[in-house]
């Protein structure tokens, strides 16, 4: 325990006057405008608290914090969206998604042409709602799950990944990954604000109705098989109904895909995830195709991108090698 404290001495000795004070007012100017909006809840301070308890523990949970910074940055942005959204969405499409659908993946039945959702709906089971509702109602704990085995886990397997430069470089980057295709994700909610399937097939494809509040869709029949309220509060405090598109539901398990081939681990299981996020954000009525095949490429897009700033970054930082020890 000394030992522990002398080192946190050490490390506080060592931070400026500005690093000290800097997260307190930083998280007390977060809450203030929270509630100047009038939109504070329980979990706000929940969140500054968990956010200063990490920094301020010093270097034994440094690491920690660094992997969690980018989910704690996503929480704070998702929510601030319920404060502008209404200021800076563009026009709501509501009948493009579902006749893109309807023509290209279309299922032809004895009553007419149904989109797979409204198929679907009509094709459900018990084991299925089971199944689905319990990715989609972890599916970023999954994710989150998968990040930390990678940042944390990997590197004392004593693979390639052990290095100190991996572990400065590369260890958080897959949250980083999930950090940016939110950002993306969130800004296309309001350049092609989009209603979900689960909208059309309770308000018709009419013009959008901006005062109908956020459903859990096919998930409550999950809430309904346990007895339990999780998709009910969930989707309580959504932030947009409009967000269809894209499908950040996939994104996520798409990412995890990719960085479990790039870093050699949990291949199988990471497609299997992504694989059950597809199906399920279709068979929940939440997604579309359409939503599935945009949120793949921003996914994808988001990881390349990372890789190619990391290796130039790699390229500017790296020593020049003298012409001695070049090939």
């Amino acid at each position: 325990m000394n030992e522990i404290l002398k080192e946190w001495q050490e490390w506080w000795r060592a931070q400026t006057p500005f690093k000290r004070i800097a997260p307190v007012a930083t998280g007390a100017v977060y809450l203030a405008v929270i509630a100047a909006f009038g939109e504070i809840r329980i979990d706000h301070p929940t969140l500054v608290s968990l956010a200063l308890l990490l920094w301020y523990a010093g270097p034994r949970l440094r690491a920690l914090f660094d992997f969690l910074i980018p989910l704690i940055l996503v929480g704070v942005v998702y929510d601030s969206m319920r404060i502008y959204a209404d200021l800076i969405r563009g026009p709501i499409h509501v009948e493009e998604p579902y006749w893109f659908d309807k023509t290209f993946f279309g299922i032809d039945t004895p009553e007419g042409r149904l989109t797979p959702n409204e198929w679907w709906q009509r094709n459900t089971h018990p084991v299925l709602d089971l199944i689905t509702g319990f990715f989609y109602l972890c599916f970023i704990s999954i994710y989150v799950l998968i990040c930390l085995y990678f940042c944390f886990w990997l590197p004392k397997r004593g693979t390639p990944l052990r290095s100190p430069e991996w572990i400065r470089n590369q260890a958080y980057r897959p949250m980083w990954a999930f950090f940016f295709v939110n950002v993306l994700g969130y800004t296309t909610y309001y350049w092609y604000a989009a209603a979900p399937p689960w909208y059309v097939a309770q308000y018709g494809l009419g013009p959008a109705d901006l005062s109908v509040p956020a459903s859990a869709a096919g998930a409550l029949r999950f809430d309904a098989l346990l007895g339990t309220r999780f998709f009910t509060e969930m989707y309580g405090r959504a932030a947009d109904v409009f967000g269809a598109i894209p499908s950040l539901h996939v994104a996520y398990p798409l990412q995890a895909v990719f960085y479990a081939f790039r870093y050699g681990a949990l291949r199988g299981f990471t497609i299997v995830f992504y694989l059950s996020m597809c199906f399920s954000a279709v068979y929940l009525n939440h997604h579309y195709i359409l939503d599935i095949l945009w949120g793949s490429t921003y996914a994808i897009f988001v990881c390349l991108a990372l890789e190619f700033a990391g290796r130039q970054k790699s390229l500017i930082t790296s020593p020049v090698r003298s012409r001695d020890q070049m090939p």
